[in-house]
């Protein structure tokens, strides 16, 4: 597994001063949560692409649920581990079928690894400085296999819809799991390069 984060970090690097540049962002739910993401993007050439992906996961457990204080009005979760993630990926995207479909869609099949920042804070806090204040961090290795579509608009963006499977192990126990795999969802937009 670590072979695999080496080449695919090393491949970023060198793709850096090739090819043209694209960043974008987006949305991704998983088994565990959900938040967003940042991207960057380049086109090696007509079937290839490499890049980075940074994300912002804030996990959900599974007895976390929402309440409402009556006679404040005051909503709060009872529940929450407080538990953020930050992966951040290279990734390596290939298009099987570019130029063999009509210009409105390109499926491809993509691979992610690198590493991955946990931030576990104090769940029974009710203010955001008490609940992060003291919170403990953990780093560990992760990666992800998508496939997904590239839809192009006319004016240079486009449209990205993806599913796959992430494994985001920890180096240890963070609140009751050792780690965080599961299917995931994403909707990124990819701006157009200025000129």
């Amino acid at each position: 597994m670590k072979k695999i984060h080496f080449f695919i970090i090393i491949l970023t690097v060198v793709s850096l001063a090739q090819g043209q540049f694209k960043k974008g962002f987006g949305f991704t739910t998983g088994a565990w949560g959900s938040g967003f993401h940042y991207m960057g993007d380049w086109q090696l050439n007509e079937t290839l692409f490499s890049g980075f992906e940074l994300k912002f996961i804030d996990v959900k457990n599974d007895g976390e649920m929402p309440a409402i204080n009556y006679y404040t009005g005051q909503t709060f979760n009872i529940g929450d581990d407080a538990l953020i993630l930050f992966p951040l990926f290279g990734k390596v995207r290939f298009l099987p079928f570019e130029g063999m479909i009509a210009n409105d869609f390109s499926p491809f099949v993509e691979i992610k690894a690198g590493a991955n920042f946990a931030l576990d804070g104090n769940g029974n806090a009710r203010t955001f400085r008490g609940r992060w204040s003291n919170s403990d961090s953990y780093t560990s290795f992760g990666g992800q296999f998508v496939i997904g579509i590239i839809f192009p608009q006319i004016n240079g963006t486009s449209i990205i819809t993806s599913i796959g499977y992430e494994t985001l192990p920890m180096s240890q126990k963070v609140d009751g799991r050792d780690n965080y795999d599961g299917m995931t969802l994403n909707i990124s937009y990819i701006f157009r390069n200025r000129r």
